[in-house]
């Protein structure tokens, strides 16, 4: 087990504007591989330090940034939420790719993993339809693709009637109030039924509640009170913020974009069965099917029985710390042959 070196930079982001919070968590020791994560919505890479130092302890490089609009690259608290891009799916995606260059100049000849939970894993997603072949950094490990292991975790699906609706909304609010408002309407419909599935457990003036509106994150009180507590996890999406996850969302979903995606590239799910964003694990099911038909014959799916949405902060994260790694760990046993 290796000592682990934790280092922070910002790099220009590709909007022209912004500076990307880059973390990286470095091995002190012979580097095996690199993971780089795209964290979720409403959060920040930093979230991710206990796993990040698991796999780092093992000689992986494991890194990230936060996104636009979240953690330390927005330029202030009025700027969470908001997306300052054009088109800022494509942007949140090019300053992924961004990061991915300069890790793989950093840390040269060895296997790339990528990891998106939740938003992030959509924005992953994309990410390996745009940027899975990258002609200047192919993989010298896994033929026509530049990623040589893909980790999509906590994610979903939304029907396209459903996106379409949601835009109708979303354009309606926009037209009345621009896009730095910051809607209870949109809010309701994005997260409204997400705890809804969650049992009241606690008391308060005699009549039992649920403990908190965010007991659908994790079973761990302690963890769903730290997001609670963090004033960086606790803003609300501007419409410009919906917005760019609408219109991720469709794009993923296009045939042509999943026919993008390099065909030889491992992939994995995780989710946790109670996890709201996956529709309780049958959106997780869908896309592991969808991928070992479209995507590539090496797909495997976990699902964790009455885990929530935040699987590394679930009571049961010990054992998908060790999950994903034994899967990191046979995929590069594969590459060395």
């Amino acid at each position: 087990m290796y000592k682990v070196k934790k280092k922070e930079t910002f790099i220009p982001s590709s909007n022209g504007k912004d500076k990307l919070h880059v973390i990286v968590w470095e091995p002190q020791g012979e580097i095996r591989a690199i993971l780089q994560i795209s964290h979720g919505m409403i959060e920040l890479i930093d979230r991710y330090d206990e796993f990040a130092r698991y796999l780092a302890a093992k000689g992986f490089v494991v890194a990230g940034n936060d996104h636009l609009g979240h953690g330390l690259t927005a330029a202030n608290m009025d700027e969470l939420g908001y997306m300052n891009a054009y088109d800022a799916s494509k942007a949140i995606v090019a300053d992924l790719h961004r990061v991915t260059r300069s890790l793989k100049k950093a840390y040269k000849g060895v296997p790339f993993f990528l990891m998106g939970h939740s938003m992030g894993s959509f924005m992953a997603r994309r990410y390996m339809s745009d940027y899975g072949w990258d002609p200047k950094y192919p993989s010298p490990y896994t033929e026509g693709s530049s990623v040589d292991g893909f980790i999509c975790m906590g994610t979903g699906s939304m029907p396209e009637y459903m996106l379409q609706i949601g835009r109708l909304v979303l354009e309606l609010e926009k037209s009345q109030h621009g896009e730095r408002y910051r809607s209870t309407l949109m809010e309701v419909l994005a997260f409204g039924t997400y705890n809804r599935g969650i049992p009241k457990t606690t008391i308060v003036d005699g009549e039992v509640r649920k403990r908190t509106n965010k007991d659908w994150v994790s079973r761990d009180p302690k963890r769903v009170d730290a997001y609670v507590d963090d004033p960086l996890c606790q803003f609300s999406f501007t419409l410009k913020g919906y917005e760019t996850l609408f219109n991720t969302l469709h794009y993923i979903q296009e045939d042509r974009n999943i026919a993008k995606i390099p065909k030889n590239v491992p992939v994995l799910f995780v989710s946790g069965d109670r996890d709201p964003v996956g529709h309780y694990g049958r959106d997780v099911l869908k896309l592991y099917e969808l991928y070992h038909k479209r995507v590539s014959h090496n797909v495997a799916c976990y699902l964790y029985e009455d885990c929530r949405h935040e699987i590394l902060n679930e009571l049961c994260r010990d054992k998908v710390f060790d999950d994903i790694d034994k899967w990191l760990e046979t995929r590069l046993a594969d590459i060395k042959g």
